[in-house]
């Protein structure tokens, strides 16, 4: 092959590698296109989000009042109290979950205050050096709160906690303490209400001591339930 015929060669590969990469000797394709797909999520309520309502067992089943955030009054107002074997006072609630999302419950005794309003009997005798004067007081070391689940449809008995101090319910407690876990029996799913009541005891089991320490006391506090979403 001559020179010039080299050159010519030469020329037409570097040519053909030119174009190439340019895409005109590329393999040929062809493509067919959808037009903007467009999608929005729709809004979800909070995860965890329980409401309360007071409520009563009736006819054997358990009938809620209206759902509130928070309940304005307490399930109770006692004065008086004295040791006693049989005295219970119950009050009746139900927590409805209205998150997007299945809780755990857990239950606990917040803004606690006891106050020692008078020292009465043998409370000095004994050793009470806070007695009178709305110094701090003692009852709620020895009040008992027992936190039961119910059947909200049959109004029976399905589970409880308890009992605890309502000193001791500071802090929520898992079940084996005393405290809600769990609905007691599994979570609470979204839309889902669970019932109960809670019952308020001053046990003669007390010791002496306790009770003449807790004598002309005062004693106030908020139950708080909490609902958690599970970590997995």
């Amino acid at each position: 092959m001559g020179r010039h015929s080299l050159r010519i060669v030469i020329v037409l590969g570097a040519l053909i590698t030119l174009l190439g990469g340019t895409g005109i000797f590329a393999v040929f394709s062809d493509r067919a296109t959808s037009g903007t797909n467009d999608v929005t999520s729709g809004g979800l309520g909070h995860a965890a989000d329980i409401t309360i309502a007071t409520a009563a067992v009736s006819g054997g089943t358990v009938v809620c009042d209206t759902f509130t955030d928070d309940l304005a009054t307490g399930f109770f107002s006692l004065t008086d109290l004295q040791p006693s074997a049989g005295d219970a006072y119950r009050g009746t609630f139900c927590i409805k979950n209205v998150g997007s999302s299945p809780v755990n419950l857990s239950a606990s005794t917040i803004d606690l205050t006891d106050v020692d309003s008078a020292c009465t009997g043998d409370e000095a005798a004994f050793g009470d050096t806070t007695c009178g004067g709305d110094q701090a007081g003692e009852l709620g070391g020895v009040l008992t709160a027992t936190i039961v689940e119910l059947d909200c449809a049959a109004g029976t008995y399905v589970a409880q906690a308890g009992p605890v101090s309502l000193a001791g319910l500071g802090s929520p407690l898992g079940l084996s303490a005393g405290g809600i876990v769990g609905r007691l029996s599994g979570d609470l799913s979204s839309g889902q209400t669970a019932c109960y009541f809670v019952e308020l005891r001053y046990p003669d089991s007390t010791p002496q001591l306790d009770v003449q320490l807790a004598q002309s006391d005062t004693v106030t506090w908020r139950f708080a339930f909490d609902g958690t979403v599970p970590s997995n």
